[in-house]
């Protein structure tokens, strides 16, 4: 039998022509989270992580900072738009 694991998410704004750099940072610091774009014309992406790595989401988006200054951390998420 399977235990279910909530996801925990991070709304996060980026400007659209960084996203693509935005989701290689996150991928490079070890994958502590999943990044998918909120709407396809949106400049606001989901971090979609474990409760165990969501506090490392924070620290993480800071340092991404230092590269993309515009992006800005709306904040946490109950529920997602996965277009279904």
């Amino acid at each position: 039998m399977s235990k279910e694991v909530r996801a925990r998410v991070l709304l996060v704004r980026v400007p659209k022509e960084k996203i693509g750099l935005f989701s290689a940072l996150v991928d490079g610091s070890g994958r502590k989270a999943l990044v998918r774009t909120k709407e396809k014309s949106s400049n606001e992406v989901y971090l979609i992580a474990t409760p165990d790595t969501f506090s490392e989401l924070f620290p993480l988006v800071e340092s991404i900072k230092k590269h993309i200054e515009e992006v800005e951390i709306l904040g946490e998420v109950e529920n997602i738009d996965v277009g279904l």
